[in-house]
């Protein structure tokens, strides 16, 4: 090879040295600036990304606040539960998991954990879907046993509803039941989530804003397997307020003990204050059952029913009041004037109207009849006779002012108004008119008359203390958990704008339908003379009777059997208490009805409930 040659040759090879050490020199440069753009333009950014990896905010559920009876004795709780849930980002194989899952926590199935974790958006892998609530102790123990091996898991405390008492007061205080997606999209449910429990039913319902508290916020390191190392408080929850209710759970008790074999309810107000001290529909139903998730096999059997137990027959329940509605009759003849205390009517079994007869409950009649008799006796003949003088627009009149007709205002949700029929109410939901006939009906509480047990109770509130209304109310005070203050719901009283003197009249018969002999409720009045107490049966029609004599009771199915009531308060001078009854197809309000009223009674008053009431004992 020649020097010119080599001299080219060698040239070239510095060329491309040089070339090579170019590209290492930019590549390098390159680099470098990755590396400046990665660590100090995007560090910060990729920092964050980094801890959120290993970072989790997680919120701290709120105790919900505590029920009290008026005495401070505990109605509804919490308890800790422990819910299962599973965190998407964190699972390596879901077909593996769930199939342990479903070995430690039998009702739960594989296949079915499989399709929720595949309907996940990858966006929202990083949020906990939960798959059973309040696992029991015997799943929890096997789920922390194999734990290390169930990546992805997460098991939570959470506080749980309990009621002490379950049944005894289940209407009242009523259930919890999950948010569904149509209420999540309301602005009043904008803080909650789609796992939360809200009340449904009762006071749980009714007071959900005020006994539902705030949620805080705990920050938690987790590690490659999704479990936490550490944690640390950024929000403290915030108990919800408490209430205290003014039923005594005690009388609650005895009052639900009287009812459990039969369908009904009984309902006691102070009648001084319209307090709420015991209020019981049966059947009733286990609200501990909707602390969690109810099982599909109880939901069945309470929804499926014929009784249908989750009615508050109480509130909800409307009859006709049969004879405990002429009390109010009888006011409204006082007070315009139709009557006196002394005008009397003849009954001979029958009272006719053109053609037609209506009949007195007792086919021999009661012969000359005047108020006080015709209260005591009950004498359907006396009233229809009012009836024919009292226009039924009258009649309705005062029956709203004793409270019927509407609702009460109890803070109850759900409550329904009952109906006190007018001329024009028929005409515009019957389009017919009004006839003399019916007011006869409406005249002895049949007919388009109806009511519920707490509004027989309110109205004969006026009837016990003198002349005055009370909204029943079920809620004492709100205890503010931040604090420990109160407040004090008020009571809220009506005059009634009738004499009391006419009301007296009304009283003094009441007391004679319990302490003379026939009275209608003569029986109790022997078997409880220490109460004296006061009061009214009644008797009200499932279905029309025909022209003929009624059947014997034994002949007639149960659901075709008349219902039966009776609304009573004592003592007769210091009225301290005053109780509704209905029986469904009881029959007669005096053997059905009027023990109910009348243990209930000699419960409360045996008890020294009324001097505690007086002296303002908590």
């Amino acid at each position: 090879m020649s020097f010119i040659d080599q001299q080219t040759k060698q040239e070239q090879l510095e060329k491309n040295v040089r070339i090579i050490l170019a590209v290492i020199c930019l590549a390098a440069l390159a680099l470098v600036a990755r590396l400046w753009y990665l660590q100090v333009i995007r560090g910060g950014d990729y920092n964050l990304q980094a801890q959120n990896n290993r970072i989790r905010v997680r919120r701290m559920r709120a105790l919900r606040g505590l029920v009290y009876d008026r005495h401070r004795r505990l109605l509804a709780d919490n308890h800790p539960g422990f819910n299962l849930s599973l965190i998407p980002e964190n699972v390596i194989d879901i077909e593996s998991l769930a199939a342990a899952i479903q070995r430690h926590v039998p009702d739960l199935e594989a296949v079915d954990i499989i399709h929720r974790y595949g309907e996940i958006p990858r966006h929202l892998h990083y949020k906990p879907v939960k798959l059973k609530n309040n696992l029991d102790r015997d799943e929890l123990a096997r789920l922390a046993a194999h734990q290390s091996g169930l990546p992805g898991i997460l098991v939570e405390i959470e506080p749980l509803r309990t009621y002490p008492f379950d049944d005894d007061c289940a209407h009242i205080l009523g259930y919890l039941g999950f948010i569904n997606e149509e209420e999540l999209s309301q602005p009043a449910y904008e803080s909650y989530y789609p796992d939360d429990l809200v009340g449904r039913t009762g006071i749980e319902a009714a007071y959900e804003e005020v006994l539902r508290g705030t949620d805080g916020k705990r920050q938690v390191e987790v590690n490659a397997m999704g479990r936490e190392v550490r944690s640390h408080v950024l929000a403290a929850p915030t108990a919800g307020a408490s209430l205290t209710l003014t039923i005594d759970i005690e009388l609650q008790r005895h009052a639900a003990t009287l009812l459990k074999e039969l369908t009904g309810a009984i309902v006691a107000l102070d009648p001084h204050t319209g307090d709420v001290l015991a209020m019981a529909s049966s059947p009733t139903f286990s609200n501990n059952l909707f602390a969690a998730r109810i099982s599909r096999e109880d939901w069945q059997r309470i929804h499926g029913n014929p009784l249908h137990p989750l009615q508050n027959r109480a509130i909800q329940g409307t009859y006709p009041p049969g004879s405990t509605f002429k009390p109010i009759v009888a006011a409204a003849a006082l007070e315009d004037g139709v009557i006196t205390e002394r005008t009397a009517f003849f009954c001979n079994g029958t009272h006719k109207m053109g053609d037609t007869a209506f009949r007195c409950w007792n086919k021999y009649g009661h012969g000359g009849v005047d108020l006080g008799r015709s209260l005591k006796e009950s004498c359907d003949v006396y009233y229809y006779n009012l009836g024919e003088q009292i226009p039924i627009d009258r009649i309705a009149h005062y029956a709203e002012m004793f409270g019927l007709g509407r609702e009460t205002g109890i803070d109850l949700p759900e409550e329904r108004p009952g109906l006190v029929p007018t001329s024009s109410w028929k005409l515009k939901h019957i389009h017919q008119q009004w006839y003399g006939g019916e007011t006869l009906s409406v005249a002895i509480g049949q007919g388009y008359t109806t009511a519920t047990p707490l509004q027989m109770a309110a109205a004969y509130v006026p009837l016990a203390n003198g002349g005055t209304w009370f909204r029943p109310r079920l809620v004492r005070d709100i205890i503010r958990p931040e604090t420990g203050g109160r407040i004090v719901t008020p009571a809220a009283p009506r005059g009634l704008e009738i004499d009391p003197r006419h009301l007296e009249k009304i009283r003094r018969a009441l007391w004679r339908v319990v302490n003379e002999p026939r009275g209608t409720a003569h029986a109790l009045g022997r078997q409880h003379p220490e109460l004296e107490m006061a009061g009214k049966t009644g008797t009200a029609q499932v279905v029309r009777m025909g022209s003929g004599p009624p059947p014997d009771e034994e002949e007639i199915p149960w659901k075709y059997r008349d219902h039966a009531w009776f609304v009573g308060f004592a003592p007769f001078r210091e009225p301290r208490i005053v109780v509704a009854a209905l029986v469904e197809h009881g029959g007669h309000g005096g053997s059905a009805a009027g023990p109910l009223v009348s243990e209930l009674i000699a419960r409360y008053l045996g008890n020294g409930n009324e001097a505690n009431e007086r002296s303002g004992e908590p």
